[in-house]
């Protein structure tokens, strides 16, 4: 039964047809919408078409997504059409709408199953948003490089790696864990502790030589001209003592290692090599989990990979004014990463195909994963109702 919007009328009869134009992806189609009237003389339509298909915005949202740009966005889409057609506030629109319609993690879970190895790698980004620092924690499958949860904490805290770690149980289930990866942040380990002190971690190895190139400068070597060439010897000793420890290949040489880098830094008593060498000792023992668990690696290097996507993404939130657009956008980003195929890999079974797809979920061929979303969770991103609006 049709009724007029305005008075509630049922008496309504047919009232000739209106034109609208409505942009697609495959250019600007004009329609015929029937036109409708009261017995109050309220003409009406029952299904009023939006300025923009589902199909156009999607693809504006995925250009977006790909060039991470607004204005770039705006200008390959005026090319592409030729006219002027959209807007930055226009894209800002789009991808708030789709970002609220697409599905979650969860959702998308819940719909392909995929398949998990049990091991799972923590760690915490970091951002700016207008004045404050904001950390994004992520759990994700080292074996498979998909996302398993996220979420946006204040600081990494116990508290918040806590509420990371219980999504991850949740998911896979506590005595389905084979091995967990990290940085050994205080709050991490202690949450480990609490939630899961039987399943075995490895302290990146990486993330210890990251931090001892932060407080040694042995990137600067080859181009500084602020050292002599016996503080170039020293740095390169320790740089060559370092290694030595955190890429032993078994858990006795690592320890004998550790014995000589003590011994070099008391006889070079450095501020740099002592905050260095107390940097590795701290925790040491987890660097070495990878010799009594030898399923495991020594280091989760993969985790930096994913940081370097999702870094240049993270850098776009500072110019964010609303918060609640931070869940939206990450939403967007994730989704983008675990549907995306991984076309430079170094690893050929895993070039070419998605963290979903190397998590065993089966994936028809798709150009664009917010259509194939859209259509598998029969969605539409219209950002207004369709049943009697007003003429």
């Amino acid at each position: 039964m049709i009724v007029c919007p305005i008075c509630s009328s049922e008496n309504v009869s047919k009232n000739g047809f209106s034109r609208r134009d409505v942009m697609t992806k495959t250019g600007k189609q004009t329609y015929r919408v029937q036109k409708y009237r009261c017995m109050n003389r309220h003409i009406f339509r029952k299904n009023a078409l939006a300025s923009f298909s589902d199909s156009f915005i999607e693809h504006v949202v995925y250009v977006y997504l790909r060039c991470l740009s607004l204005n770039t966005t705006v200008d390959i889409i005026q090319e592409t059409y030729e006219m002027d057609i959209l807007s930055k506030q226009q894209v800002l629109a789009f991808l708030e709408i789709i970002a609220d319609k697409l599905p979650t993690l969860e959702d998308v879970d819940s719909l392909l199953t995929p398949v998990r190895s049990g091991f799972v790698a923590l760690d915490g980004t970091w951002f700016s948003f207008n004045d404050e620092q904001i950390v994004l924690l992520v759990a994700f499958d080292p074996v498979t490089f998909d996302i398993i949860a996220a979420a946006f904490e204040p600081d990494e805290t116990e508290d918040g790696y806590t509420r990371l770690l219980t999504a991850v149980i949740n998911k896979l289930g506590s005595h389905s864990l084979k091995g967990i990866y990290g940085d050994g942040d205080n709050g991490l380990l202690s949450s480990l502790k609490k939630l899961i002190p039987f399943v075995p971690f490895q302290l990146c190895i990486v993330h210890k030589e990251l931090r001892m190139g932060q407080l040694v400068p042995v990137k600067s070597l080859h181009h500084s001209k602020h050292f002599t060439d016996q503080q170039k010897h020293e740095i390169k000793t320790f740089q060559f003592l370092f290694r030595e420890v955190i890429y032993a290949k078994t858990k006795e040489e690592s320890v004998a290692a550790l014995e000589r880098l003590g011994k070099y830094v008391k006889q070079n008593p450095q501020e740099r090599f002592l905050k260095a060498y107390r940097s590795l000792n701290k925790n040491f023992s987890l660097t070495l989990t990878h010799f009594v668990h030898p399923e495991m690696q020594r280091d989760n290097n993969l985790l930096e990979c994913f940081n370097g996507i999702i870094k240049p993404r993270l850098k776009l939130m500072r110019s964010f004014k609303k918060k609640e657009n931070l869940d939206r956008y990450l939403k967007l980003f994730l989704l983008e990463y675990r549907f995306r195929p991984l076309k430079e890999s170094a690893f050929r079974d895993r070039r070419g195909q998605s963290p979903l797809q190397l998590s065993n979920v089966y994936l028809p061929k798709y150009y664009n994963f917010i259509t194939f979303l859209r259509t598998h969770f029969s969605l539409s991103f219209q950002s207004i109702p369709l049943e009697n609006q007003p003429f």
